[in-house]
């Protein structure tokens, strides 16, 4: 039986719709907002490994929609050996970065993690170098119960930093890089 010709020009539209919509799915884990509850991460993003780091660094933007106040108490993935929450700031001209129980997340605040200065989260113990346009898969709990199943995307500082400031320097009409606002 032939098909008519009427259905060619539908199943065409069909297929390349389809096929656009595979090409985004693809796209999705790293451009895409997800959301656990009232929490919201609309941007998941790492920086390229230093050649020779055995570590690296993940930064993510978190907005609680919220009127509870939330907060990250743990992180892993298997591309290293285990997720460290960190933060890092400038002491008399010295970076300082030390590990912390939790990154807060207040309610109806909006939390910006950028290299250079505040919270990140610290891939300990990389099993192999984080490459430019690749993307990690990270596991992110909050002590409100929610979970997120994460792809950040790596990316160049600059790229990740935007109009972060330098360390300890103020951004201008945002608060501290890394902060809430």
């Amino acid at each position: 039986m032939n098909m008519p010709i009427l259905h060619i020009p539908a199943a065409r539209r069909w297929l390349t719709s389809g096929a656009a919509a595979l090409m985004l799915m693809g796209a999705a884990p790293a451009a895409l907002a997800q959301r656990a509850g009232d929490i919201e991460v609309t941007q998941a993003q790492a920086l390229p490994s230093i050649p020779g780091a055995r570590n690296g660094g993940g930064f993510l933007t978190i907005v609680n929609h919220g009127k509870v106040d939330d907060k990250i108490v743990a992180a892993a993935s298997p591309v290293c050996g285990h997720v460290e929450l960190h933060t890092m700031s400038m002491e008399n001209n010295i970076m300082r970065m030390r590990e912390v129980d939790d990154i807060p997340v207040p309610a109806g605040k909006t939390l910006r993690m950028q290299p250079g200065s505040g919270y990140h989260l610290m891939f300990m113990d990389l099993k192999e170098p984080l490459k430019l346009g690749a993307t990690v898969p990270v596991t992110v709990k909050f002590a409100g119960g929610g979970q997120l199943q994460l792809q950040l995307k790596v990316e160049p500082r600059d790229k990740i930093a935007g109009s972060a400031a330098m360390p300890g320097k103020e951004m201008s009409g945002k608060g501290m890089a890394g902060g809430m606002h």
